[in-house]
């Protein structure tokens, strides 16, 4: 084990010992200092890049670009009594029935009875609304207070 450490520098001291040598000279230390300083200039390093945005907190003017255009104005237009009707305009059962003496509106893949709510996207919007009264061929819905009859196609 003593053997391969002495072997290792003694072939590493005529290397070091040469390096030490190049350096010690005035010349070549100012050329290593000079080569040091370029490294370290701050004149020399490069301008930042500006920091890349966060997917998940996007700032706000990113999430306005990404609404479609057009669909704010909409929005605001709407009135209170008006938003009920065109939310029943959104609900598309497919038909209803009478289980056990209660209705209930049939969509595809479920049912829903009186009081049941739902939720309904309006340009994009999520609305929730609360079914009121079902019917034969109409059903009732209402939404803040206010409630909307539409007839079942």
């Amino acid at each position: 084990m003593k053997t391969r450490h002495i072997a290792l520098l003694s072939l590493l001291w005529p290397v070091s010992s040469l390096w030490a040598q190049a350096i010690s000279q005035p010349a070549a230390r100012e050329a290593v200092l000079a080569n040091l300083g370029q490294i370290g200039a701050a004149d020399s390093a490069k301008a930042q890049a500006e920091p890349a945005k966060d997917p998940f907190d996007p700032p706000a003017a990113d999430l306005r670009e990404a609404a479609p255009p057009g669909r704010e104005g909409d929005a605001g237009r709407r009135s209170d009594a008006e938003l009920p009707a065109l939310l029943a305009a959104r609900v598309h059962p497919t038909g209803s029935m009478t289980l056990g003496g209660e209705p209930y509106l049939l969509f595809t893949e479920r049912r829903q009875k009186i009081g049941d709510k739902l939720t309904i996207d309006l340009d994009g919007v999520e609305y929730v609304i609360e079914i009121v009264s079902i019917g034969t061929n109409r059903f009732r819905i209402r939404y803040n207070g206010k409630e909307a009859e539409r007839t079942i196609k």
